[in-house]
């Protein structure tokens, strides 16, 4: 007797067997550099009004302000549609179940070590600033656990990040299923032929614009995650939409072929949007067609970048070399570290009687060779802090 027929549906949602794909290097290097680049965009923030970061010393410079909301607009869109590249690298030789299994343990356990661990000096060092308190770092521990941030000290701050990619990996399972399976190869298909068309493209802006639009006035900005559905939606979709360019080769070839087409759209969106902004007459939040307009050329603005420099990683990036397995596997806990190394850094820096430039970029440089250093002496090197980061164990 030959194997059970199956009905269309059925077949439909079963997952298509194929060879384990090979990994993407500039991938790896383009989310290495991403996250690197967090470094420069936290420093710059230390330098900008009182209340736009944890600490801030007082001197407001417009030029990082101008560079810093330049990187906002694309940098953490970027980095979720990455997430959602590798998600995809992931399901190709993992079940559904695995999958599932395999995020819990390397997101969770970062996510609740980190904030009971790495988050609190950065709270320590915010009410230092404040002068809301005085003593050692021991005697703030346990006010830590005062009250939700920002009226209290109980806070994730950074790693929010984390607990979104918890969510988004779990809530679009059954999405991202359905996508590897026969009729969802057959939808990225026809969607890849689309998208070789001139241009076409850049129309995966457009639900962007749509959720800026409906969403930014109400819900600014805090990830809070029960009520930050700007936010929530555009980096979910940013997500899967990394997941289906994995898809098809024929994304690929489609940023390849447009990236210097959306290098220019972009340096052009991010001039407009900087001379509406200098001239002082940027819409406040509400849904007047000003702000509708501005809220697009966010959208815009953010997938032109995300296109131009996607395009730039796939030609100039695509190799390997003995650095890369390095870099590939430290940028999490470097992420996971990154800020508190840096707000620690910045708290003693800020106060140092030389210029702005001098001392932005001791925070950037010191930041880097310090929490590089902690993660290579203190995370890497073992499983159990391997562990707690995120990280695979070590090979024998």
């Amino acid at each position: 007797m030959g194997p059970p027929v199956m009905n269309g549906d059925a077949a439909d949602n079963q997952p298509v067997p194929l060879p384990r794909p090979a990994r993407r290097p500039d991938i790896d290097w383009v989310r290495a550099l991403a996250v690197l680049l967090l470094v420069p965009f936290h420093a710059s923030l230390i330098f900008q009004a009182p209340g736009a970061y944890h600490i801030t010393s007082g001197d407001r410079t417009p030029f990082l302000g101008y560079a810093a909301g330049f990187v906002s607009q694309w940098h953490m869109p970027l980095l979720f549609a990455l997430a959602g590249m590798a998600t995809w690298f992931a399901l190709q030789f993992r079940s559904p179940g695995q999958y599932a299994k395999e995020r819990l343990k390397r997101l969770l356990v970062p996510l609740v070590f980190g904030t009971l661990v790495i988050v609190p000096p950065q709270m320590y060092y915010q009410r230092l600033s404040e002068g809301r308190f005085q003593g050692s770092y021991l005697s703030f521990y346990p006010h830590f656990f005062d009250g939700v941030y920002p009226q209290g000290n109980l806070t994730y701050n950074h790693l929010w990040f984390i607990l979104y990619l918890v969510v988004f990996s779990m809530l679009s399972l059954p999405v991202l299923v359905w996508l590897n399976g026969q009729a969802g190869r057959r939808f990225t298909a026809k969607l890849a032929a689309f998208c070789e068309r001139r241009g076409a493209i850049f129309l995966f802006a457009v639900p962007v614009a749509v959720t800026e639009s409906l969403f930014r006035a109400r819900w600014g900005g805090l990830q809070t995650l029960i009520s930050d559905w700007a936010n929530f939606t555009q980096y979910l979709y940013l997500f899967i939409l990394g997941f289906v360019i994995c898809s098809e080769e024929r994304f690929w070839r489609a940023i390849e072929r447009h990236g210097l087409a959306a290098l220019v759209c972009g340096v052009a969106t991010t001039t407009i949007g900087i001379a509406w902004y200098a001239s002082d007459t940027d819409p406040r939040p509400d849904y007047s067609p000003a702000w509708t307009l501005l809220m697009v050329l966010r959208a815009f603005n953010a997938w032109f970048w995300m296109i131009a420099l996607l395009s730039a990683g796939k030609r100039y990036l695509s190799f390997s070399n003995g650095l890369l397995p390095y870099v590939r596997e430290g940028s999490y806990p470097f992420y996971v570290l990154h800020q508190t190394v840096l707000i620690g850094i910045g708290y003693y820096v800020m106060s140092w009687q030389i210029g702005v430039m001098p001392r932005f970029l001791t925070v950037v440089i010191a930041t880097t060779i310090a929490t590089t250093a902690i993660y290579d002496v203190l995370v890497r090197r073992t499983n159990a802090t391997r562990f707690l980061f995120g990280m695979k164990p070590r090979k024998a």
